[in-house]
C-alpha cells in the first residue's frame, strides 16, 4: 500500500485505513453504503463532517449500529435501489468491500453517482483478482455447500445456519445477495470499466497484501496456538504494507469534474 497513513489514522494498512485517509475533511455529508456495525462511520467524526449516514441491507447490522452510535444516522434498506436520498446530497461516499456482494452493481453505482455532489469523492474497495483468489474462504459455502453446512451447524446451530444461509429475511446468503451467490474479485481494469460505465472516473488505485489469503487460512487452523497467532499477525501487517494485490482500493469522482 503506497498511501501514506498519518499518525491520527485509527486504522493501519487496510481498506479502512485507506478510506479514512481519502474521505475529505470538513464535508457537509458522508454516506457509508454497507455500514455494517457503524464503527468506520463513527471513526469519521474527527474529520469535521457535518452529517454522517450509514446504510445497510442487514437489519441486524443497522440495529447494532444504532445501539452503539445513537448520535449517528443509520438507515435500513430492503433493496439496493432506489436509495432514500436527494440528488447530490453527499460530499463523499464510501463503499467498502460491498460491490462484490451485490447483484445489481451498475444500478447501485449509478444511484451513488446521483447522490454524490459534482466535486464529491467516491471511495471503493473490493477483493483483488490474482493468483490466490481461489483461496477466498467467502466462497467455500458455494464451492462446498455440504461441508460448510456441517461446519456451521457444528460450531453454531442448525437454526442459526437456516436463518443466515437458507431463509435470511434480508435476501442474503450469509452476506452475499441471494441472486449473486458468489464473492466476486476484481482486477484494476475490471473495476475501472465498471466505474466508467457508471459515469465515474478513477483518480487513484491502491491496495494491500499478496499472501493474506494464505495467512488467513493458517490463522483459522492455528487459533489455539497463541505464539503462532502473534507471529502471523506481524507477517500479515508486513504483507499489507509491502504488496498491493490481494485487496484493491480506489478513489473516483464523477466524470467531467
Amino acid at each position: 500500500m503506497h498511501t501514506k497513513i498519518t499518525t491520527n489514522n485509527p486504522y493501519g494498512h487496510n481498506r479502512y485505513g485507506f478510506a479514512w485517509q481519502k474521505v475529505p475533511i470538513g464535508g457537509s455529508a458522508h454516506l457509508d453504503f454497507g455500514c455494517n456495525d457503524g464503527q468506520f462511520l463513527a471513526e469519521l467524526k474527527g474529520k469535521g463532517i457535518t452529517r454522517l449516514v450509514g446504510i445497510d441491507i442487514s437489519r441486524d447490522a443497522v440495529h447494532k449500529a444504532r445501539e452503539r452510535f445513537p448520535d449517528l444516522e443509520f438507515v435500513h434498506i430492503t433493496r439496493t435501489i432506489p436509495l432514500p436520498f436527494k440528488d447530490a446530497e453527499f460530499t463523499s461516499i464510501t463503499v467498502l468491500d460491498v460491490i462484490e456482494h451485490v447483484d445489481e452493481q451498475r444500478a447501485l453505482l449509478n444511484e451513488l453517482n446521483r447522490l454524490l455532489r459534482e466535486d464529491g469523492a467516491l471511495v471503493v474497495t473490493v477483493p483483488g483478482w490474482y493468483f490466490f483468489s481461489f483461496l477466498d474462504v467467502g466462497n467455500l459455502k458455494f464451492r462446498f455447500p455440504r461441508l460448510h453446512r456441517w461446519y456451521y451447524c457444528k460450531r453454531y446451530s442448525r437454526a442459526e445456519y437456516d436463518f443466515r444461509y437458507v431463509s435470511n429475511p434480508d435476501g442474503l446468503v450469509g452476506d452475499i445477495s441471494v441472486r449473486k451467490r458468489w464473492h466476486e474479485h476484481f482486477s484494476r481494469e475490471k473495476l475501472r470499466r465498471l466505474l466508467e460505465d457508471c459515469a465515474f472516473e478513477v483518480i487513484e488505485f491502491d491496495g494491500t497484501g499478496f499472501f493474506s489469503r494464505i495467512i488467513k487460512g493458517i490463522q483459522l487452523l492455528s487459533r489455539p496456538i497463541k505464539p503462532l497467532r502473534s507471529l502471523l499477525r506481524r507477517i500479515e501487517v508486513l504483507d499489507a504494507r509491502l504488496f498491493q494485490t490481494a485487496n484493491l482500493f480506489c478513489i473516483a469522482k464523477k466524470k467531467g469534474n
